[in-house]
């Protein structure tokens, strides 16, 4: 079992070049084969080194995929941070948040890892406690909302699910998207600059009191 919320973050150092190479080699393994199926030599060979040189700046494919996760992570806490009380208005709030965090699936490792967390959740034992103890912040923002009678009175759950598998799907199943729409790589890029903002469009619709 990886051990992935260790005290990492706290021990984290400055990245090298030749530790960036390996890393970004690893990303690209661990999408292509998933964790299990990633071989040390594979990472090697992506980066150009022996596997000698690999084992030197990490000593196994559990502490490479330990640093990508972490890595991952701090890049993603600062979407979180969107529902924090600011005086912005909760639809620019989650037009800012939709559209950030499309991105970011569409550019990082996210959603590799998403896939290895749904295969192997132990992968998520040592954040368990954590994440239980605190209600998550945009169900905490929205369920405020409610309260105050500024949205429609909606199971904020289904919302946030709702929400995040939107963005999810169509980098999930690009190849089989493409194929039964008949787009090619560029129509489909082009297609997925507009997708978001239809997104958070109809989210804003499903949930807009008329009277506000």
């Amino acid at each position: 079992m990886l051990t992935i919320w260790s005290n990492y973050l706290v021990n984290m150092k400055k990245i090298t070049e030749s530790e960036r190479k390996i890393i970004d080699a690893a990303k690209k393994i661990f999408e292509r084969y998933g964790y299990t199926g990633a071989r040390m030599q594979m990472i090697a060979d992506e980066a150009a080194i022996s596997k000698a040189s690999l084992h030197y700046y990490f000593r196994s494919k559990e502490k490479l995929f330990d640093h990508i996760f972490h890595e991952t992570m701090e890049e993603f806490m600062p979407l979180i941070s969107t529902w924090e009380e600011t005086d912005d208005d909760w639809q620019f709030k989650l037009r800012t948040f939709i559209l950030n965090f499309f991105q970011f699936l569409h550019k990082k490792s996210m959603l590799f890892i998403l896939r290895e967390i749904n295969r192997d959740p132990s992968l998520m034992t040592d954040r368990k406690n954590e994440v239980t103890k605190k209600k998550n912040r945009f169900i905490a923002y929205f369920d405020r909302l409610i309260e105050e009678g500024k949205v429609k009175e909606i199971d904020v759950r289904l919302i946030y699910i709702f929400m995040h598998s939107l963005c999810a799907f169509p980098i999930l199943n690009s190849t089989l998207f493409k194929m039964n729409t008949q787009m090619n790589d560029e129509e489909y890029a082009s297609f997925l600059e507009k997708y978001p903002h239809l997104v958070a469009d109809f989210i804003i619709q499903t949930i807009h009191l008329k009277n506000n």
